[in-house]
């Protein structure tokens, strides 16, 4: 069967090309160079669209899908990876690689990964600790990643050792557990307004709810976390939130009635609210 054939029996294009480079392990530009699909995966591929049709995410289907050019496991316990949280993870290298440049109190300096779910976040920024170590010998990096999922976690583990990424993973409901101070805690926090969920994309109602739920108004989360956090920040540490695109003001004016200052917000490649920096 010819790849025009297969997509024009799914009816879904994209899923298709990412089903083909699963089944044939292989790159995107490659699946498009081949001359003839055989029947075996024409059939696999096709049951798998019907599966995502039915409202069920294609990275479930495929147990794996990328970030930042990555691949990492997933299944039915943590929150398929959004692109949109790479702008968390770039502002969060860009905090690191400051730091590291213009020097800090600390060794080592210590990184969290607060709500971590499959583990992207913390994985992400290990490359980059890996990349300043081999540059500046002298410079010593912990991260840890926390989650209030056990199942959550050992995923999680799994893609670490399958990035051999050194981290520390941590069983807690959110702060609770978690005595150390750190430099940079990095969070993307379930912040979907209750009667939210499911309403723009089905598939979400497959996700767990407990990745998704941020309560009301979606700002349960940060409200706990901001109650407490203070206790684990070092000297000139930062809090980085991922958010939803209308809650910056009202998470900004939660920091600031708790004594947190320079709250700043930045946008994602959609020009939407995605990320907010606080600092003590």
């Amino acid at each position: 069967m010819k790849l025009a054939q297969l997509v024009a029996q799914t009816g879904e294009h994209e899923a298709t090309i990412q089903v083909l480079c699963h089944l044939l392990e292989a790159e995107r530009t490659n699946v498009f160079l081949v001359k003839d699909i055989s029947n075996e995966v024409a059939e696999q591929t096709i049951k798998i669209i019907e599966q995502y049709k039915n409202g069920t995410p294609l990275a479930y289907l495929l147990g794996s899908t990328y970030f930042y050019n990555r691949k990492f496991l997933v299944n039915e316990n943590v929150l398929v990876p959004r692109h949109d949280t790479e702008v968390l993870v770039d502002l969060a290298e860009k905090k690191i690689i400051a730091d590291s440049i213009i020097g800090h109190e600390y060794t080592p300096y210590r990184i969290l990964d607060l709500c971590c779910g499959s583990g992207i976040i913390g994985i992400s920024l290990a490359y980059l600790c890996d990349w300043l170590r081999q540059r500046h010998k002298d410079l010593q990096y912990e991260i840890t990643a926390v989650d209030y999922s056990q199942s959550a976690l050992e995923l999680a583990a799994k893609n670490a050792a399958l990035h051999h990424a050194d981290i520390n993973f941590v069983h807690s409901d959110l702060l609770e557990d978690v005595p150390q101070q750190f430099d940079v805690i990095v969070c993307n926090p379930p912040y979907v307004r209750t009667m939210d969920i499911g309403v723009e994309d089905k598939r979400t109602l497959k996700e767990p709810r407990i990745a998704l739920d941020g309560g009301v108004d979606g700002l349960f989360f940060y409200r706990r976390i901001l109650a407490t956090a203070k206790k684990n920040l070092r000297a000139n540490g930062m809090i980085l939130f991922e958010i939803g695109y209308d809650q910056a003001k009202p998470l900004e004016k939660i920091a600031l009635q708790l004594g947190y200052h320079s709250v700043k917000v930045y946008k994602d490649l959609a020009n939407h609210d995605r990320v907010v920096t606080i600092r003590v």
